[in-house]
């Protein structure tokens, strides 16, 4: 199929806020994939490959930047918090209606995903792309972490701690030219900074999720290299909770699997679509 180029758009929320989003419309019944971004992302982790991939395919795509990310604007009574992220998702749904919606969630996203559709966000599907973890100490740590280490050296400094922890050797191997540079780059980013921001926010997330209420199909999926927030045990047990779960392991896929594994990651998507949702 030829590959289509879709218009970006603007979600408003008032003046000052406005929502940034590139929406396709799928082709005859097929579902449309709603991005849902972890706190490091935006638009930019979906457009390049993995929307084309699928537009390409058929499919809808709807990928947008939360307030504090991209291009999304945000005025001073902005929280960039999780329950005004959890807002935004079921306002852009409601306002651009995609078609057949599958929400796709990347590690916290996936949790925002899970807490807008109980919200009353319309979906046929949910995707939880290493989201599975519990309200644990180990939680707590890595978010903490997270926001001292971009308040010293901001994301450059928090990607490369925690990179090797991340991600698969293949991808470390693919990434180390990028990363851990000499001349000091690391810059403390001032406390207005958004992505610092973001990440104070992090703190009032809820993790506790009621996983026997997310009545619709659900595709878990899971790299065996993510070893910062991967507990097995607990993703086992809280994947068996969820009522209609179909769980696929990358055993050499990290954190980021749609980065990896790409063409991999969208066959899985295409594959949970057709088989649990008849398109």
């Amino acid at each position: 199929m030829t590959a289509v180029q879709p218009q970006a758009t603007e979600v408003e929320i008032d003046d000052d806020n406005a929502i940034h989003a590139i929406h396709h419309r799928p082709q005859a019944n097929l579902t449309t994939f709603v991005f849902a971004n972890s706190m490091g992302a935006s638009t930019e982790v979906w457009e390049p490959v993995i929307a084309p991939l699928l537009r390409e395919k058929g499919y809808g795509t709807l990928s947008f930047d939360y307030r504090g990310q991209g291009k999304s604007r945000y005025g001073a009574t902005a929280l960039l918090e999780p329950d005004e992220i959890i807002s935004d998702i079921g306002l852009v749904c409601e306002r651009l209606q995609p078609q057949r919606p599958v929400l796709v969630g990347l590690s916290i996203g996936g949790m925002f995903a899970a807490r807008a559709w109980l919200a009353g966000t319309r979906a046929e599907g949910l995707v939880l792309i290493n989201t599975l973890r519990k309200p644990t100490a180990q939680t707590e740590w890595i978010n903490t972490l997270e926001d001292r280490l971009i308040a010293i050296g901001g994301t450059e400094l928090l990607f490369d701690v925690l990179r090797p922890v991340l991600s698969g050797r293949d991808e470390l191997e693919r990434m180390r030219p990028s990363h851990l540079r000499e001349g000091g780059y690391y810059t403390a980013p001032p406390p207005d900074n958004p992505r610092l921001r973001l990440a104070h926010g992090v703190h009032k997330a809820d993790w506790a999720l009621p996983y026997e209420a997310l009545m619709l199909p659900t595709l878990v999926l899971t790299g065996l290299h993510d070893r910062l927030f991967r507990i097995q045990e607990d993703v086992d047990e809280l994947a068996a909770r969820l009522p209609d779960a179909t769980v696929i392991t990358f055993p050499d896929g990290g954190h980021g699997l749609q980065a990896e594994h790409p063409e991999r990651f969208v066959s899985a998507l295409t594959a949970f679509s057709a088989r649990k949702l008849g398109a």
